[in-house]
């Protein structure tokens, strides 16, 4: 398989017109808390991202019934359901897409206030559970001694969450001297496709 191939895991391709846009899929998820594991579509979009550039190919099943629930099943989904989990179908289908043929094109949904301040953190919080899922296989990319770890690090300088605590802790101490640090969430949209290369051999790999 070319290096280049898309890691689309579902059909169709084109957008479904019966899937929710995402500001109604960013109310949809708000509203089922705390069923699954997100509660937007910033975070709902780092988890996919994770999904899509991580280290093996997890099967939608799996990794539905882990982000939504019970309402993740996606072989008994209708109505709204559906219509949420088709519109995560979409967004999963073009990040993959746009990876696979014009990286330098991705850009991460983040949350953005009333006056334009962008806050990466759910995002990044998204993409971190789902690492959780292959936990050990991310291993290359979590460890601070390993240069690799400078692909994860700015998604890490973001999180609250215990875990990633200390990974980032230097680069969190620094941004209190170093306001500038606080922009490193421009860094995310160059790391992605990067986590996507490094990961590329291992993922498809022949048996």
């Amino acid at each position: 398989m070319s290096q280049r191939q898309s890691r689309r895991a579902f059909q169709p391709a084109k957008p479904n017109p019966t899937a929710m846009n995402l500001n109604v899929l960013d109310r949809w998820l708000r509203r089922m808390q705390p069923e699954g594991k997100i509660d937007n579509v910033s975070m709902l979009d780092g988890y996919v991202t994770a999904i899509v550039v991580g280290p093996v190919s997890i099967p939608p099943d799996e990794w539905f019934t882990d982000l939504l629930g019970s309402k993740g099943r996606i072989a008994s989904a209708h109505g709204k359901t559906l219509a949420a989990i088709e519109a995560i179908i979409q967004r999963h289908n073009a990040i993959s897409d746009i990876l696979a043929t014009a990286p330098q094109n991705y850009a991460p949904i983040f949350q953005r206030g009333d006056d334009g301040t962008v806050f990466a953190e759910p995002w990044c919080l998204g993409f971190l559970t789902a690492m959780h899922l292959r936990w050990a296989d991310w291993k290359p990319l979590r460890d601070p001694v390993r240069p690799e770890f400078c692909l994860t690090s700015p998604i890490f300088f973001h999180c609250s969450d215990p875990v990633a605590a200390t990974l980032h802790s230097v680069e969190q101490e620094s941004s209190n001297a170093n306001p500038d640090l606080r922009e490193i969430y421009h860094a995310i949209p160059i790391v992605v496709p990067a986590i996507r290369e490094f990961w590329m051999l291992h993922r498809f790999a022949s048996p």
